[in-house]
């Protein structure tokens, strides 16, 4: 169970993600008094998340094990996946205002569509940010409401370090798709050091959007701390 300090520390962020069946309904009232709350939301993966248990093979949407992540890619069409993504979205909409979905990349784009467009129609006044998902976005761009640019200006390598030049015009160009959507547009980013941290804190500054840099675990709460003005 999460540490009063944490949800301290999430309080003082306008939006937070988090797993919500690892908060009590009276913490997640209380964080959502100070910040925006979406939940967490797998589309084309099935994870071993707090209560849900992810044995591969076990469910009749697993197609293939994933384990860089310890998931399983699922068939994103299948009726079972469909009921299974809406029992997650209802739990976590009980208690946040929106969810954040996650492995948009990782089943059949036209099946990870409906399934988003259900989610939307389930819950018209939810807020649905992507994770990336980029190949979806000309379809998404009416069901979301903004997007989430993960790895913006650095990588998630087991040594983090900044993109190259190709990956940050990457990133760039699709910062400027996300906003000609009329999506609002915010980052994560990953260090190790205060060094990398800084780099990827003044990019995000330089391009107007919002990152949050954190170390590959996603374990600060309140991220690397954004250097002062020089």
């Amino acid at each position: 169970m999460p540490c009063q300090d944490s949800l301290s520390v999430l309080a003082r962020h306008a939006m937070v993600v988090v797993q919500s069946g690892l908060y009590t309904p009276a913490q997640l009232s209380a964080l959502r008094r100070t910040s925006r709350v979406l939940g967490y939301l797998s589309v084309g993966e099935d994870h071993p998340l707090g209560t849900w248990p992810c044995l591969p093979g076990s469910a009749p949407y697993h197609v293939a094990h994933n384990a860089a992540w310890g998931s399983v890619r699922v068939d994103a069409a299948h009726p079972a996946w469909h009921a299974t993504v809406r029992a997650r979205a209802r739990d976590a909409l009980a208690h946040t205002d929106g969810v954040l979905l996650d492995t948009l990349d990782s089943a059949g784009p036209a099946a990870t569509v409906a399934l988003v467009r259900e989610v939307r129609a389930a819950w018209p006044r939810a807020a649905l940010y992507a994770n990336r998902g980029f190949g979806l976005l000309g379809e998404l761009s009416g069901v979301l409401d903004g997007v989430l640019i993960e790895a913006f200006s650095t990588t998630h390598a087991p040594t983090p370090a900044l993109h190259p030049p190709d990956g940050l015009a990457y990133t760039a160009h699709w910062l400027r798709a996300v906003r000609a959507l009329g999506l609002d547009a915010v980052a994560l980013d990953y260090a190790d050091t205060p060094a990398l941290a800084a780099l990827a804190h003044a990019r995000a500054a330089r391009e107007g959007v919002p990152t949050f840099v954190s170390n590959r675990t996603l374990s600060l709460p309140g991220g690397h701390p954004c250097p002062p003005p020089a």
